[in-house]
């Protein structure tokens, strides 16, 4: 049973938060870990199908918003206030994410196949179970990428995809609205806000290819020690640990990015040698490349290969 100390905390976490609704404002954190005086209008997200989202049989996409704000706790010891994560529906397919009366993030629409409230309470449950588990979690909050794709990550485990589309729409870079999501959670868990040069970081691994459309799924196997300092058929010495890759058909110099469908992890490899020749495999990977996706012990992996090319 909830005490009277806690359920007027939690009313009034959630009047605070229908009271930023109303208004569309809010005093936003920037990357340089200072507070902004000014007011700019709220920003909306979107959560992609990503692997490491694990939707629970009570938040199917199909759950309807309800009336009410969805409200998770988190006891943090005698003595101290608990951790309180609110998801509250609006009634234009709206949804807001508050963590402790803070209101972190908004979502609008319909995407993934899930509408607003689905995707805002699957991070709010995603949170909710991470912090009960690991006390340390709060500090490990921050922006990544993952395939390329700017996510918000609390130690190896993905909270949100920061999609193009919603970054356009609010005329932000998808990687610094990462940032921007990450420091409010952070901060309304009482950690520092990180510094915007983790984003330089970021992007300097980060290759500078687009996709051209062309993908191919099948199954891929990686050669190695016997072959290294080889021929390659375009003329170069095989070198195992580089990231290149047999093809039956591209051209020399392509650039393909491979995704392990098992493990979702990619790399990009440019293709220097013909083959595979056995049965049924699109792509023969070196030893580096197989080693990035996490496809050595297996031998072979279903993946899929997507050429691309240098953007600009």
């Amino acid at each position: 049973m909830m005490n009277k100390k806690l359920a007027a905390l939690l009313a009034s976490a959630v009047m605070l938060g229908q009271a930023g609704l109303m208004s569309g404002v809010f005093a936003q954190t920037d990357a340089s870990n200072t507070t902004s005086n000014s007011q700019e209008t709220l920003q909306l997200a979107s959560v992609i199908g990503h692997p490491d989202f694990n939707v629970n049989a009570d938040q199917s996409p199909q759950d309807q918003p309800s009336d009410t704000a969805d409200i998770y706790t988190i006891g943090n010891g005698p003595g101290t206030l608990p951790t309180v994560i609110q998801v509250l529906p609006q009634d234009d397919d709206t949804t807001s994410l508050f963590v402790n009366g803070t209101e972190i993030l908004r979502f609008q629409g319909e995407a993934a196949g899930m509408d607003s409230h689905s995707r805002v309470k699957t991070i709010a449950s995603r949170l909710n179970q991470l912090l009960d588990n690991n006390r340390q979690t709060a500090n490990s909050i921050r922006p990544a990428l993952v395939n390329n794709l700017p996510v918000i990550q609390a130690g190896n485990q993905t909270l949100v995809t920061v999609d193009a589309q919603s970054a356009k729409t609010v005329q932000e870079n998808p990687l610094k609205l990462a940032l921007l999501y990450s420091n409010r959670i952070r901060q309304a868990l009482g950690q520092s806000a990180l510094d915007a040069k983790i984003l330089e970081n970021l992007a300097e691994n980060t290759p500078n290819y687009k996709s051209t459309g062309k993908v191919q799924t099948g199954m891929a196997s990686w050669y190695g020690p016997y072959f290294h300092g080889r021929r390659s058929a375009d003329g170069s010495r095989f070198n195992q640990f580089a990231m290149t890759a047999a093809h039956r058909t591209l051209p020399f110099g392509t650039i393909v990015r491979v995704i392990n469908q098992r493990t979702h992890k990619s790399c990009y490899v440019k293709i220097t040698d013909r083959g595979p020749f056995a049965h049924g495999r699109i792509i023969d990977l070196s030893r580096g490349a197989a080693k990035k996706i996490d496809m050595l012990g297996s031998g072979v992996a279903r993946v899929s290969v997507e050429v691309v090319q240098k953007r600009g």
